[in-house]
């Protein structure tokens, strides 16, 4: 057996562990009992465009003034001033705003609930390194450094609250959005303030460009060929977003088959399942 032959087969062994394992981890808290809601069309959700049931517009100015363009080591991603959320009234405004918004309400109309719980993750997630901040007057090297608990992962402290309920990151992403939603596009749209997730959003999802808005975030993820999908003479690289969470990806054919719907025409050969290579993920904090 070759060196390359045995790398190959090393390497499917080490991610068929891995996310077995990561599968395990990820879907602890899922509910594979919970009825799913639709995303439904954007021209469904128009009246949203002057009178939503969620008003997003403080989150819209924060994206807006202080998520730039960027690169944190060799990855491309968007970058953001936290001292400057920091300081911006609008952070606790809209905190203030999801703590006491009437969750069921929006049952009827989902896009406005999707819209709010991935603002919802993306707002507190920054909240634990704006935290951070103003407890050590220092940034953090990641959002995995933020925990106040020592043992604990951050992704299990309180990180805010919706509708009056105490949520946790993994309530948000697990419990919520993967329970309720069967939709992959999700993944490119929760960011966990790393340089490998996908890229934040330059302003707050909406209800009536909802699926405009996660067809883009897909595009833009699975294009980005330093953290998305990397396609060269040696094979395909995918984001290791898409070992961990596999088994979301299923229903659309798996990994591969979701990500060509949203790669250039010109990338035509990605692989097999079997033959993919995975980043490396870079959990360094996407600062400014």
């Amino acid at each position: 057996m070759t060196k390359r032959r045995r790398s190959s087969v090393f390497n499917r062994l080490y991610y068929k562990v891995e996310g077995y394992v990561a599968k395990r981890k990820v879907n602890s808290d899922l509910d594979e009992t919970c009825a799913k809601f639709v995303v439904g069309s954007d021209a469904g959700y128009a009246y949203a465009l002057k009178e939503p049931k969620v008003d997003h517009s403080n989150w819209n100015s924060i994206m807006k003034n202080h998520v730039y363009p960027g690169q944190t080591d060799d990855v491309t991603t968007n970058v953001v001033d936290y001292h400057s959320v920091a300081a911006d009234e609008n952070l606790d405004k809209y905190r203030q705003i999801l703590a006491t918004t009437n969750v069921p309400e929006l049952e009827s109309t989902p896009n406005e609930m999707l819209a709010l719980y991935i603002n919802a993750y993306n707002c507190f997630c920054i909240g634990h390194v704006t935290r951070y901040l103003e407890d050590n007057g220092e940034l953090p090297s990641s959002v995995t450094k933020t925990t106040p608990k020592k043992g604990k992962e951050i992704w299990d402290m309180e990180a805010g609250v919706v509708g009056g309920e105490s949520l946790t990151l993994n309530d948000i992403e697990h419990k919520i959005l993967r329970s309720k939603w069967a939709d992959p596009r999700v993944h490119a749209s929760i960011v966990c303030a790393s340089a490998s997730c996908p890229n934040l959003r330059r302003e707050a999802f909406v209800p009536h460009r909802l699926n405009e808005q996660m067809d883009d975030q897909a595009r833009t993820w699975v294009g980005d060929t330093t953290k998305g999908v990397h396609v060269d003479v040696n094979g395909s690289t995918f984001s290791r977003i898409f070992l961990w969470f596999e088994g979301d990806f299923k229903a659309n054919g798996g990994p591969v088959e979701w990500a060509k719907q949203y790669l250039p025409d010109s990338v035509a050969n990605l692989g097999s399942k079997e033959d993919l290579k995975y980043f490396t993920y870079n959990w360094s904090l996407n600062r400014k």
